[in-house]
């Protein structure tokens, strides 16, 4: 019977594979669902990407969802039919609950300092996604990614000096679970415990901002720490550049460093204490690669 459906194309079941647990049943509407809004077809790698998963090729998936009425082609490309809006809903719908359930796996580990666990629940997150990455998480973590993280909680430096333990720690957590992620977000008012709302409170910015930053500048410090001691040690990088975003906020004392390189040995160091921006330090370091030109050769 599964063959006859099979050769005579016989209509799909979108809640049915909105809900499954098999990737190559669930994989066809999560691409269904990247046209949700109007688009363009994925380019050539993304499209081979996706057929890897997919019961079918890419081009025709595509061509099958055109057939079963739940996609057509637009000026704009290609958008969701009215027909296939419910199972795309569907499908976001569990896709939202389990991201929430991740999240909140992670807080809970962070929140007792089981940083490797909540690497780890990360990848399983990821894992079950069609490509192995979702979109609002940052790129493939490195093997080092959670012990880095976990500098966070044993952080001691200016950036919290006059701060209480509850703000620090709180802070602390929050900075944890985006460096943990990948990925940065602004928690609402109500998510923020009074005590550190008064303490971080700015009057030229919302609380949600001022405290998003100052956790930023946590993350911020242990990435920029772990680029400097990664190639101290190393022969193939002997210089750092500091880079970082030239805008509104940008202050003199970051601007004047922009741009230029240095030994490692003899970087200054980040964040500049002479920053004057409201949101605080955002320069990064960035290894400057040899060319073969530029490497000594050692004659044995």
């Amino acid at each position: 019977m599964q063959l006859l459906k099979n050769l005579f194309g016989a209509k799909l079941d979108g809640m049915a594979l909105a809900q499954s647990q098999e990737l190559k049943e669930y994989a066809q509407i999560d691409l269904l669902a990247q046209f949700a809004t109007p688009r363009a077809l994925h380019a050539a790698t993304a499209q081979r990407d996706w057929s890897r998963v997919l019961p079918k090729p890419y081009a025709e998936m595509i061509a099958l969802f055109q057939k079963q009425g739940w996609l057509a082609a637009t000026g704009a490309g290609y958008q969701v039919t009215e027909s296939g809006r419910p199972w795309v809903d569907a499908y976001l719908h569990r896709t939202e609950q389990t991201k929430h359930a991740a999240r909140q796996g992670v807080h809970e580990a962070l929140a007792q300092m089981m940083t490797s666990e909540a690497l780890t629940i990360r990848r399983q997150y990821e894992n079950r996604t069609p490509l192995g990455k979702a979109e609002w998480t940052g790129p493939e973590p490195p093997m080092n990614h959670s012990a880095v993280t976990r500098r966070i909680f044993f952080l001691d430096h200016w950036l919290l000096d006059g701060l209480s333990p509850e703000t620090v720690a709180w802070l602390k957590l929050y900075a944890a679970e985006e460096h943990l992620w990948g990925a940065t977000w602004r928690v609402t008012a109500d998510q923020i415990p009074p005590g550190v709302a008064q303490e971080l409170a700015r009057p030229d910015m919302d609380i949600s901002e001022a405290v998003y930053w100052r956790a930023h500048a946590i993350a911020l410090y242990v990435n920029n720490q772990e680029t400097w001691q990664r190639v101290k040690g190393g022969d193939h990088v002997r210089r750092l550049e500091i880079v970082g975003p030239d805008d509104a906020h940008t202050c003199e004392p970051c601007r004047q460093h922009a741009g230029k390189q240095y030994l490692v040995a003899r970087v200054p160091e980040l964040p500049h204490r002479g920053c004057t921006s409201p949101l605080g330090c955002r320069c990064r370091y960035e290894p400057v690669l040899e060319t073969i030109e530029e490497i000594p050769l050692t004659v044995g």
